[in-house]
């Protein structure tokens, strides 16, 4: 998770009888990441409907995604630190306010654009949201062994985001519309808010100095590679926007290096690429998370729109994957200690790759059993990859940059949502008809992706040996 992204503060933060113990913060900000990580896999659920209900087509279907993983991939450093500034109470409970209102515009979003547009406006609330509900726990809670428990709790959510937002997406779908998908967060939000006013304000010190230019251009970069590979997939790489985009991304790309090189506190340390463990991590965490993000989106789209199940149904087919997810995820963290954080990576790249194989052969058959294997090992290898790849982003780094490395490991996963659905989801969508959804291409890429991890990881393991 976003572990790194806190800094302790200098000095505890006042203790009064309104202020929430450790039971209500742990409510209370597990709440409301619970309720962005639920955002980001339910919606995968209702593309098919958006299809229909708003004509969106296979690119602004993948933007709708994308839009949401992408602007909170890009501000995850900013908002951290600012709240270490401003006060991570102030700037949680400002994540709050605006993801409501864009989960309120997403519900109310009458076309594709529209709904493309609030996302973005989401993913600012959740940016905002994210390291700073970490920050105020990790800071507020003084006690080693209930802050250990409130970590613990936290790196669970994403499991059990991932098991429940199918599950929940496909029954609000099915039921209300899948407008309600986005309606749900607004009482949480409500609660959240009022709750909020007691939790303790505290900040980090002077950290270190912002570095907004050197975010915009890292932005740019990314928003061209994104939008090259979604337009090309579905249009072809011909005419002036492939190129338009293709410029953003190489000029982003070389200013933005151009430029932190020439800062003295950049929002990526270039020294860092030197370090092998941190370079592993990063890339490592950039592949798994484009295998999630593809498998939610490929597999939502063909068992509703080429099997014709429910919202619901697709939800019940998912589940090998997202309850191995659920329950693997806490037991992670813990098996670090036992085989070591990079074999654990290495099995998890081998399970990945085997899951993706599985889905290559049970593409040309219409039974279950064959879906529900591959689902089960994609599912083990997605609930074990998250925890290491923290624990080796700072391994053999100072202190003083272990906080930026683990951000930014964080950062790469929101990245790799966002590639993930412009590679994987674009190919399996087809062109721009959108046809039939064609999952073999998709799952050969993530085998491939899956056994890039395993064979870095390896490799990076017997470097360190030597």
């Amino acid at each position: 998770m976003t572990l790194a992204l806190l800094r302790r503060a200098p000095d505890s933060p006042p203790v009064s009888p309104r202020t929430l113990g450790p039971a209500g913060l742990i409510v209370v900000c597990g709440a409301a990441m619970f309720i962005t990580s639920l955002d980001s896999t339910a919606v995968n659920v209702a593309l098919p409907s958006l299809r229909t209900e708003l004509g969106a087509g296979p690119a602004q279907l993948a933007w709708i995604v994308d839009a949401y993983t992408l602007t909170l991939a890009v501000l995850l450093l900013l908002s951290g630190a600012l709240g270490d500034r401003l006060g991570r109470r102030t700037l949680f409970r400002a994540g709050l306010l605006v993801f409501g209102l864009g989960s309120l515009g997403c519900a109310l979003a009458t076309g594709a654009g529209e709904l493309v547009a609030v996302r973005v406006a989401q993913g600012c609330g959740a940016a905002m949201l994210a390291p700073n509900a970490l920050s105020t726990l990790t800071t507020a809670i003084t006690d080693p062994v209930r802050r250990a428990r409130a970590i613990g709790f936290w790196a669970g959510i994403f499991g059990l985001a991932a098991a429940v937002g199918p599950l929940v997406g496909g029954a609000l779908i099915d039921t209300l519309g899948w407008r309600w998908i986005f309606l749900v967060n607004l009482p949480v939000v409500a609660l959240a808010l009022t709750a909020s006013v007691r939790v303790p304000e505290t900040r980090g010190g002077t950290g270190r100095p912002l570095d907004p230019f050197g975010l915009a251009l890292g932005a740019v970069a990314v928003f061209g590679v994104t939008q090259l590979l979604i337009h090309g997939a579905h249009y072809g790489y011909g005419g002036v926007t492939p190129v338009v985009c293709g410029a953003l991304a190489v000029g982003g790309a070389v200013a933005f290096v151009a430029v932190e090189r020439r800062r003295p506190h950049p929002v990526f340390p270039l020294a860092l690429v030197r370090h092998a463990t941190f370079t592993a991590a990063t890339v490592t965490a950039v592949l798994a998370f484009a295998i999630l993000a593809g498998f939610l989106f490929v597999s939502s789209l063909y068992w509703q729109h080429d099997r014709h199940a429910s919202a619901l149904h697709t939800g019940l087919a998912l589940l090998p994957a997202t309850l191995a997810i659920a329950v693997v995820s806490p037991l992670s963290g813990r098996l670090i200690h036992v085989v070591g954080a990079r074999r654990l990576l290495v099995g998890s790249g081998l399970l990945l790759a085997l899951g993706a194989g599985i889905l290559v052969f049970a593409a040309t058959s219409d039974r279950y059993l064959p879906y529900a294997a591959g689902y089960l090992a994609l599912g083990l290898g997605f609930g074990l990859i998250n925890p290491p790849i923290t624990n080796t982003a700072v391994a053999g780094l100072p202190p003083q940059q272990a906080g930026v490395a683990s951000a930014l490991a964080t950062t790469s996963r929101q990245l790799g949502n966002t590639l993930g659905v412009a590679v994987l989801a674009t190919v399996a969508a087809g062109r721009a008809d959108g046809a039939s959804v064609d999952q073999r291409p998709a799952w050969i890429i993530a085998a491939g992706l899956g056994l890039a991890i395993a064979a870095l990881n390896a490799a990076v393991g017997r470097r360190s040996r030597r």
